[in-house]
């Protein structure tokens, strides 16, 4: 299982900060949608350009001019860029050709997603790397979690090339990781804490 830190509400500055000091317990660096609205693509070829040895995500939310977009995302830096699962077959299939174009991976992301479990047949067929099952932040703050989807996924698809994203914390690991997703997806559990480094032992604590 991989940790994916997504920073939203952070400056480029103190993701640098964060990701200079503790690197080291994060898989994938995530460039939230919030922070690339705030300050661009620059954010990425910030961090890629500081940290070449990291994983980072886009998160894009491309929903339209998949080759163009998902091309954008790649020039700055970007190694897995994001596209949504309510995107046309056409958007779909332009981001992975772009991806497959550059050597990159996509991550679809299944945000509001009726039927989820039945996209991914779709989705597998196109090659996409990973399918992330993603709680929408406010309806996180109603107390939904992705919980019931991932089992439900789980049953019909195991958890290879699965990321859960929406509200996770050490105990809501705890009880995801009897689906195995391969990634989990953290955000305001560590934009919140006092000590960045102790959260994020205890987030791989409780994956173990």
């Amino acid at each position: 299982m991989k940790l994916q830190v997504a920073f939203d509400i952070q400056n480029s500055d103190e993701v640098h900060k964060l990701v200079e000091i503790n690197g080291d317990l994060i898989d994938i660096v995530e460039i939230g949608t919030p922070l690339i609205m705030k300050e661009g693509l620059k954010s990425v070829q910030k961090i890629k350009k500081e940290y070449p040895n990291q994983t980072v995500l886009a998160d894009l939310k491309i929903m339209d001019a998949g080759l163009l977009e998902a091309q954008i995302g790649f020039d700055a830096g970007a190694d897995i860029v994001t596209v949504l699962g309510l995107a046309s077959k056409k958007t779909l299939t332009s981001v992975k050709q772009t991806a497959v174009k550059n050597g990159r991976k996509v991550m679809v992301d299944m945000i509001n997603h009726p039927f989820p479990e039945k996209k991914w047949h779709e989705l597998m067929k196109m090659g996409m790397d990973y399918c992330c099952l993603h709680t929408a932040h406010d309806d996180t703050q109603d107390g939904r979690t992705p919980l019931n989807d991932l089992e439900h996924f789980y049953n019909l698809h195991g958890g290879n090339n699965i990321a859960v994203a929406g509200g996770i914390k050490p105990d809501m690991i705890r009880k995801i990781k009897n689906f195995h997703p391969e990634i989990v997806v953290v955000g305001s559990y560590i934009a919140n804490a006092r000590n960045h480094r102790e959260a994020l032992t205890e987030l791989h604590q409780a994956m173990v």
